[in-house]
């Protein structure tokens, strides 16, 4: 730092005066305070005023510069500093400083020794700022966890903390005053205040890796900065890659899947329709008569039939739902009407089971638009489960009509359903508790046609007192 100035004779009042007018009161970002040798204050500018709280009457040519050193200071610490300063004819470096209120703060501090023209040491001046938040600043981008950048509004490197120099290979020395193109090749053309990007990133051993780089602006009284926090994200872009071609062999085995079902279908439905067929020709004893042995295998035979062309139905029909293949076609609906012809179609098992099949109903036809297949569907689902799984008491089969939705309940008397196993009871193939027939995919069907209809199921129940499933379909 070279002499701001040379005064030949200590300041008087009317110098000091003239000096404040034409030089230093234009300073404000910057505190420059004037002493004689001996350390008496003769200059405060009002960068000084401002940064310490001293007016200049309070201090010119009646306290010493030691009233800005923190108290208990050790004098030989400003002694020291004094002696450098005459020696070398500066001295630059960071101190504590005190403000007229007793605050503390850090400051970064310029000292020039003053001579006259014969070489006279007459004084000294100190340039000084307060660089408190400045430094709160640099330890928290030091601290930060990540890779920090910071740049001025040329794309220059300001601050680089120690994660990033682990990060491109370089000593931050080589990187300050640089153009932040040189580590993150076309940020600067690509920064914005606020922004995430992602770029190639390069190392100094010239090894390149993908980059994701956030942005957010810093405010300084230097000017507007941008700080970028870089991110190496070479594992994510190889689990990213490697997800993708999971999902890509996942596609083409669903592919086959659905291919190998569709064609299966046809061959295994083929004989299975004819075992069906011809069972129930010799269940109606049309080839001839029965014993009662014979009857019963033959039922065996029927029911095991029917079962298996059920399994295949089902899986053709989850198959669909999955793969996006269903189409729905919303139309007009009677609710009440379908509702209906459910509990008809479940009258004759509920009658072997001796069980009653209640139905309620509002006295208005409940009219929805939706897809009137899915419905019955779903409706078929929960009354054939009801009647399947319950041994004594009745079903009762119910439609609540709302505003914004409308309701059909599906309540048995059952011996419901464990806490345990609800969590399971949508799953495919699951079969809880006592349920043992069936494929075990009607409940998990139906949710998912639910959902396609923009609607939903849900499950009452508790072990020993029945269970009650709901399907909610909205009113467009």
């Amino acid at each position: 730092m070279t002499p701001f100035y040379h005064q030949t004779t200590p300041l008087n009042a009317a110098e000091t005066t003239s000096f404040l007018e034409n030089i230093l009161q234009s300073s404000t970002q910057y505190s420059i305070v004037g002493v004689l040798p001996d350390l008496t204050i003769q200059l405060w500018n009002e960068g000084a005023r401002r940064l310490y709280g001293y007016e200049p009457a309070e201090v010119i040519g009646v306290a010493r510069i030691s009233i800005l050193h923190p108290p208990g200071e050790p004098p030989q610490k400003l002694a020291h500093i004094i002696e450098e300063t005459l020696r070398t004819g500066q001295w630059e470096g960071q101190l504590v400083r005190v403000r007229k209120n007793g605050v503390h703060f850090l400051a970064s501090v310029g000292i020039n020794a003053r001579r006259d023209q014969l070489g006279q040491h007459v004084g000294f001046l100190l340039i000084s700022r307060d660089i408190s938040e400045e430094r709160k600043f640099q330890d928290l981008v030091e601290s930060a966890s990540e890779a920090t950048v910071v740049v001025d509004n040329q794309g220059l490197m300001v601050l680089v903390n120690a994660q990033a120099e682990k990060l491109f290979g370089y000593e931050r020395k080589s990187l300050l005053g640089r153009s932040v193109n040189m580590i993150v090749p076309g940020l600067s053309e690509n920064a914005e205040a606020q922004a995430e990007l992602e770029l190639p990133a390069l190392r100094r051993d010239g090894s390149k890796f993908p980059a994701e780089i956030s942005m957010s602006p810093i405010e300084t009284p230097e000017g507007a900065l941008i700080r970028s926090l870089i991110r190496d994200i070479t594992e994510r872009k190889l689990f990213q890659q490697a997800l993708q071609e999971k999902n890509d062999e996942l596609s083409k085995a669903n592919q086959a899947k659905d291919l190998f079902l569709a064609s299966m279908s046809h061959e295994l439905r083929t004989p299975l329709n004819a075992i069906i067929g011809f069972t129930g020709t010799l269940l109606m004893r049309l080839p001839g008569p029965l014993n009662p042995e014979q009857e019963r295998q033959l039922r065996t035979v029927q029911n095991s039939g029917r079962q298996l062309l059920s399994l295949i139905d089902d899986l053709l029909d989850l198959t669909k739902i999955e793969s996006g293949k269903v189409d729905l076609r919303p139309m007009t609906v009677n609710c009440t009407a379908i509702l209906q012809e459910v509990a008809a179609v479940q009258g004759p098992a509920a009658e072997g089971k001796g069980l009653m099949v209640d139905v309620a109903v509002p006295e208005h036809p409940v009219i929805v638009m939706t897809d009137e297949r899915a419905v019955r569907q779903i409706l078929l689902n929960l009354a054939s489960n009801a009647v399947k799984f319950t041994t004594e008491g009745r079903v009762t089969l119910e439609i609540r009509d709302f505003q914004t939705e409308v309701q059909f309940r599906v309540t048995d008397t059952g011996r419901g359903i464990a806490e345990k196993d609800k969590a399971h009871l949508f799953q495919a193939f699951s079969q809880v508790g006592v349920r043992r027939e069936g494929t075990g995919l009607g409940l998990l069907l139906s949710r998912k046609l639910a959902e396609l209809l923009g609607g939903t199921i849900r499950m009452e129940s508790r072990e020993g007192e029945g269970s009650m499933f709901c399907l909610t379909l909205p009113r467009p």
